[in-house]
């Protein structure tokens, strides 16, 4: 597709027309000072289509001075794919992780979400995630103009990327001539649900008084009715004793899994965001831009879950696999017990899987031009994101007891529960009431506050080309509670569900994977609540004593240097300078650790008893200078050699340096708790690339890359013992962490209390410092086009590190998200016709060394997605199209150590939609 528009436009008001206007996909006019003996009229022909904006992508990754690759809107509010991390994972060396079928955080060079910053316009966006990561599916793609990713860097970008640095473009009034209007309206229909959802977008730009001042206003709204399958485990528990009390010992030192979940998450997800820029231009030398985002996404999440627990001890046969010890299939039988409960059909409803979140952004930004030597870039920036779930999710369970059978002899596992058979069910009056919850869920708050100050001087001539310097202030709050109660009263199994009080009732799911139980009961858990309280057992959610509050202050300073020199023919671009960073942490936490434990009505399940509320204050400072060397050689016009030296940092997550304790549910002989280390240091990496391009024609291109990273602190999440000595009757008791003592204080690790005679030890995860790692890789692309209107964009990313999981390895240290990619985009443009096939496929990789339940790894399996999209031109104004995302419905497989432990395998389905978009 091409779309060829002509404006006139003053040299006296253009800013690089010659190469934006041609290369670019959105007909930019900007503005560049003029001789004034040049002020006479030319005409700029812009084009936009697929073949644009890879052209426009490959002239920004040939000037640039670092090492990056990009991606370009093919026209105004037209980002090539549905969400913005799909597309950035066509990038080489890019990986995505989904939610909901939805990209939503990125990896690069193996390197996870939280190893990357992400911008937008330049500015940190807070995040309502936990950590650092940022997440995409906030974030709308109609309004997205481009983005950029650095996998080297310089002094000027903000630190904190050891993989990358991202940079989201969003469209300015300025960027365009007159009045322009574009939008869109299209249906999506989601597989596995059936479901047909609208969304819809706008965007108007215009610029008044002889482009003086300019207003741009973009408005959108996602819909999507979602279905999840999945089946997974809480993880496989190794060195178990397989027994029952008929039998006694099956087997030793056998794994099987804690639980077993069919799980069918229904989602209504509705994604709006609106954005307003003001720009300003008194004079030539002066631009102010005024700009305000704010995005709302909310998931309405129901659960709904047939679910089976399983315990060593009540076995009744089974079939191990000897060589890895991993139990294939076995049964849990009522009756042979010895001391766990008879196993239960349970009927899990929860709304755990919601999300609330609320995004804005606001910033001024004033560029100004000093004098023809000197340039300055002011920016001042807030923002803001909360997920406000806290005291609003339920969990419920409803069982009945019963025999299972689990079987994994033919791949995907299944569980078949007796009297579940071709759709009959057992009698529903055999439903037995058992756990309740509400909240669990945490509310977290991220406040960003940012100011830049830039400034770029350039020399008249010789060797020395331009110097820049600067400096940056980020102060930054990020806030984490939780508000939650249960009620286990009824725990146990004993009492009579109350069948017509909360609408019992039979359930069938949609596409459920074939083979497995995919009809069975559920109920109203709103409803359940409610009969509790109308019973006099209220769950009554209070805030828990586990929050914190983390304020970081970074500080820093940079300068580079760019000299230029002619080696012979070959110019010789040279970029060196460095960053210096000051980082001052505090933190607050609200703690309370468990003085008791006490039994309910559920012989696997246990109740904790706090103490009171303590107060924790503690802190960390650290400073980073990090310099950066990158050169560029044109070893021909047509050939670039690059080579990049540099020192990156990435800081620990917030949620790692909170002091707090979580203290899960306590189960039989499986007492987990989780916390943070306020005392962790950033990763610090030292950096080498090289890259070969060729541009060998007008939009084709080859390019090949080697990196090395040589990683010291790697921070790890790591599982261990800690003795919490129970002083319920003394005083609140505190535990020690056997791996980082200094965290805790008052009890002694492994010995009883003999002040109370009591002490329980915990399995504990918490983060810290220590590890090493080189990672290294290549990556290698090819995009080429055919002058029939074929084209191709191929790539592939290999990394390696010196460190690895291995199935019979007790490694305690294994970089997580490591893996390699590879990329497939066929596409055909002539006239007014479109269309275009893309392959993303991530090799299987480690997803976590420590699965937070009992330290053992978990890993995923090779993942391939085919996504299609097609368009028609009707006219110069309105085109009709297509698109389709995971068209084969590949399923992601998740597994434990070994590779017959599946820990989860999730089905999202496939998704297309019909639409028709306008720019006028």
């Amino acid at each position: 597709m091409h779309n060829y528009k002509i404006s006139t436009i003053s040299k006296r008001t253009a800013l690089s027309v010659a190469i934006a206007s041609l290369f670019s996909t959105q007909a930019m006019a900007q503005q560049a000072q003029q001789p004034a003996a040049e002020q006479e009229q030319i005409e700029v022909i812009a084009v936009s289509g697929i073949r644009s904006s890879l052209k426009s992508s490959m002239e920004d990754k040939k000037s640039s001075s670092v090492v990056s690759d990009g991606i370009k809107a093919e026209d105004l509010g037209k980002f090539p794919d549905l969400n913005v991390a799909e597309s950035l994972q066509r990038i080489t060396g890019v990986s995505i992780d989904r939610s909901g079928g939805e990209g939503q955080a990125v990896t690069i060079r193996g390197f996870g979400p939280q190893f990357n910053t992400v911008l937008v316009n330049g500015r940190q966006l807070a995040t309502d995630s936990a950590g650092r990561e940022f997440n995409f599916d906030v974030l709308a793609a109609d309004q997205i103009s481009g983005a950029d990713v650095y996998k080297s860097t310089s002094a000027k970008l903000q630190e904190g990327g050891i993989g990358g640095t991202i940079n989201v473009s969003t469209a300015r009034p300025f960027d365009y001539d007159d009045l322009r209007i574009a939008g869109s309206i299209k249906g999506m229909y989601e597989s596995l649900s059936e479901e047909t959802s609208p969304s819809g977008s706008f965007l108007i730009s215009n610029t008044f008084n002889d482009d003086m001042f300019g207003v741009l206003l973009a408005v959108s709204q996602q819909q999507r009715k979602v279905q999840v399958n999945q089946i997974a485990t809480a993880g496989w528990r190794g060195g178990q004793t397989i027994s029952n009390k008929e039998d006694g010992v099956l087997f030793s030192n056998a794994y099987i899994p804690r639980n077993w979940d069919q799980i069918i998450d229904e989602q209504d997800r509705k994604r709006t965001n609106a954005s307003l820029v003001l720009q300003f231009a008194p004079s030539e030398d002066v631009t102010v831009t005024l700009d305000g985002l704010v995005s709302k996404f909310e998931v309405d999440s129901q659960v709904t879950d047939l679910a089976s627990w399983f315990e060593p001890d009540r076995v009744g046969s089974a079939d191990i696999d000897p060589t890895t010890g991993t139990l294939l299939r076995f049964t849990q039988e009522v009756g042979l017990h010895q001391g766990s409960g008879d196993p239960a059909t349970d009927f899990v409803s929860h709304t755990r899987n919601s999300r609330d979140v609320t995004n804005d952004a606001f910033g001024l930004n004033v560029e100004w031009i000093i004098n023809e030597k000197l340039k300055a870039d002011f920016d001042i920036s807030t923002t803001s994101a909360e997920n406000d779930r806290a005291g609003r999710d339920r969990f419920n369970v409803v069982g009945m007891i019963n025999n299972y059978t689990f079987d994994a002899t033919g791949g995907l596992p299944t569980v078949a529960h007796d009297g579940f058979v071709n759709g009959s069910l057992p009698n529903a009056s055999r439903a037995r009431m058992h756990y309740n919850e509400k909240g669990n869920q945490p509310s977290n708050t991220d406040d960003i506050d940012e100011f830049k100050a830039d400034f770029e001087y350039t020399a008249e001539n010789g060797v020395f080309e331009k110097a820049n310097f600067g400096a940056y202030r980020q102060e930054r709050e990020k806030s984490a509670f939780q508000i939650s109660g249960s009620q286990c009263r009824f725990c146990g199994y004993g009492t009579a569900a109350p069948l017509d009080k909360i609408d019992f009732r039979s359930y069938t799911a949609n596409n459920f994977f074939p083979g497995l139980i995919d009809t069975f009961y559920t109920y109203d858990g709103d409803k359940m609540n409610q009969y509790l309280a109308d019973s006099g057992f209220p769950i009554v959610p209070t805030l828990q004593n586990n929050r914190y509050t983390i304020n970081e202050d970074i500080t820093s300073l940079y300068m580079d240097f760019t000299l230029q020199y002619d080696l012979g023919e070959m110019p010789l671009t040279v970029n060196l300078g460095a960053r210096y960073a000051s980082t001052d942490v505090s933190v607050m936490a609200i703690q309370s650790f468990v003085t008791d434990i006490v039994p309910t009505a559920d012989a696997t399940l246990f109740a904790n008893v706090f103490g009171p509320a303590t107060t924790i204050h503690q802190g960390t400072s650290y400073s980073n200078l990090l310099p950066n060397l990158n050169i560029k050689l044109g070893i021909a016009d047509d050939m670039v050699l690059r080579f990049a030296s540099y020192d990156t940092i990435t800081r620990p997550t917030m949620d790692q340096m909170s002091p707090a304790t979580t203290f899960n549910e306590p189960r039989r002989q499986n007492l987990t708790a989780s916390g943070g280390n306020p005392a962790l240091k950033p990763f610090q990496a030292e950096n080498w690339d090289i890259s070969y391009e060729w541009y060998y024609n007008d939009a084709s291109m080859f390019s090949f890359a080697v990196f090395n990273k040589e990683v010291e602190d790697f921070i790890v999440t790591l599982t261990g013992t800690e003795t919490y000595n129970m002083t319920s009757r003394t005083g609140p008791g505190f535990g020690c962490s056997i791996t980082n003592s200094a965290l805790c204080s008052g009890a002694v690790v492994g010995t009883t209390n003999e002040l109370n005679g009591s002490s329980e030890i915990y399995t504990v995860t918490r983060p810290q410092n220590g590890e090493s790692a080189r990672i290294t890789g290549y990556e290698v692309a090819l995009t080429h086009m055919f002058d029939n209107g074929f084209g191709a964009s191929v790539n592939a990313t290999v990394v390696d590190s010196d460190l690895s999981v291995t199935a019979d390895s007790t490694q305690s240290f294994a970089l997580e998200g490591l893996g390699d990619s590879q990329n497939l985009v066929v596409f055909y443009e002539q006239d007014v016709w479109q269309a275009r096939i893309a392959f993303n496929n991530r090799e299987g990789f480690l997803r976590a060394l420590d699965n937070g339940f009992n330290g053992e790894p978990i890993n995923t399996e090779t993942f391939g997605q085919w996504d299609i999209s097609a368009s028609y031109d009707y006219n110069e104004y309105l085109t009709f199209f297509i698109e389709g995302i995971n068209i084969t419905e590949e399923e992601l497989v998740q597994t434990g150590r070994f590779k017959n432990q599946i820990y989860s395998v999730e089905d999202n389905g496939s998704r297309y939609s019909v639409g028709v978009r306008g720019s006028f």
